[in-house]
């Protein structure tokens, strides 16, 4: 089932990931995280035909390659466009900027980081928990 797929996680920032890893091992889901700490890898990735992920967690604020550019490659690279693969910002921006150019990017979800664990660890649970029980509503294809 496709729910069970793989979680991609794209941050650049140590930390970040290291609280991500605490959360998901916290929440126990059975779905392989897999962590890219440069989105430039995490787009080569996912540009193998085999590779289609549960859903896709990204940062904004990267060096190289940024959330805004990667969602926007891949929603206009034809290679994705059949992967209905639902994408996630997660971000400490939380101006009305970053927040109507991630709605320009048909995204599926905005999760605030902000510094209380226990509120970041209950946003990530709602919008995977949303998307496990929904994903298979969305795709064209057996998952």
């Amino acid at each position: 089932m496709k729910r069970h797929r793989d979680i991609l996680v794209i941050e650049d920032d140590e930390d970040d990931r290291e609280i991500l890893q605490e959360i998901f091992r916290d929440l126990g889901y059975k779905n392989n995280i897999i962590f890219f700490a440069d989105s430039t890898e995490a787009l080569e990735y996912l540009r193998r035909p085999e590779i289609e992920p549960f859903v896709v967690i990204s940062d904004i604020n990267m060096p190289k390659l940024g959330g805004f550019e990667l969602r926007n490659i891949i929603l206009n690279e034809e290679l994705f466009m059949d992967k209905d693969i639902p994408y996630i910002f997660i971000s400490n921006a939380q101006d009305e900027h970053s927040i109507k150019e991630a709605n320009k990017l048909s995204i599926q979800g905005y999760i605030h980081k902000g510094s209380d664990y226990n509120s970041y660890k209950e946003r990530i649970r709602t919008m995977i928990d949303y998307w496990r029980e929904n994903i298979n509503s969305f795709t064209t294809k057996n998952g």
